[in-house]
């Protein structure tokens, strides 16, 4: 007796945009729990359900891929910036603005795709995420809050004092093991929260300079 078939039931095909963001949500989970050294195209392929020709597909390469999980995490904690820069008052928190950079880069997914496209020759920051200039964003908006029009000084201001508390930040993510021991300490959340805090003190002073003058 011949046995029937099962009709094949296609799988719903998935916009570009959709199915890019099923591969990076599959990455995250990868990378969630390893390296990107360790990891690498057929694993991630493996965990979206899908081949890794797909991947190239959407990203290139597997460094691609990693620099677009990256951008895409770096991008979302622009978005919650300048979602909290519209609240009244924002600016005079400035300890909270702090927090959502510390919150993204304590984040072992972050500092594990930080590291790895920062190291070596694969240093570009043409190419992780800050192409699109976010930090100019932000501190136009800040500018736009503490001065209405401000001048190109005021802005230029405005843009060190930021790109400061980002490169402490970023500093302190990557390397804090070893900062830590120049103190005689270890790395904890009370040193964390310590340099946060110190970090969102000397950004307000810095920028208050600016207001007193008028």
């Amino acid at each position: 007796m011949a046995r029937t078939r099962r009709p094949r039931v296609p799988r719903p095909r998935r916009d570009p945009e959709t199915a890019r963001n099923h591969l990076l949500d599959a990455a995250e989970r990868v990378f969630a729990e390893s390296v990107p050294d360790a990891a690498g195209l057929v694993r991630v392929a493996k965990e979206a359900g899908t081949s890794h020709a797909l991947i190239t597909h959407y990203f290139g390469t597997y460094r691609g891929l990693v620099e677009a999980t990256l951008q895409r995490r770096v991008r979302a904690v622009r978005a919650r910036v300048l979602e909290r820069l519209e609240e009244p008052g924002a600016l005079q928190r400035a300890d909270e603005l702090v927090a959502i950079l510390f919150d993204a880069l304590a984040d072992p997914v972050h500092a594990r795709l930080l590291r790895y496209l920062l190291a070596s020759e694969r240093a570009d920051a043409s190419s992780i995420g800050f192409q699109d200039r976010g930090l100019k964003l932000v501190s136009t908006r800040v500018a736009a809050a503490l001065f209405g029009e401000p001048k190109p000084r005021q802005l230029q201001r405005v843009e060190q004092g930021l790109l400061a508390v980002v490169a402490a930040a970023f500093g302190w993510a990557v390397g804090k093991q070893v900062l830590a021991t120049t103190l005689g300490r270890t790395a904890s959340k009370e040193l964390d929260d310590g340099l946060r805090h110190a970090l969102a003190e000397m950004a307000q002073l810095f920028l208050v300079k600016d207001l007193e003058r008028g």
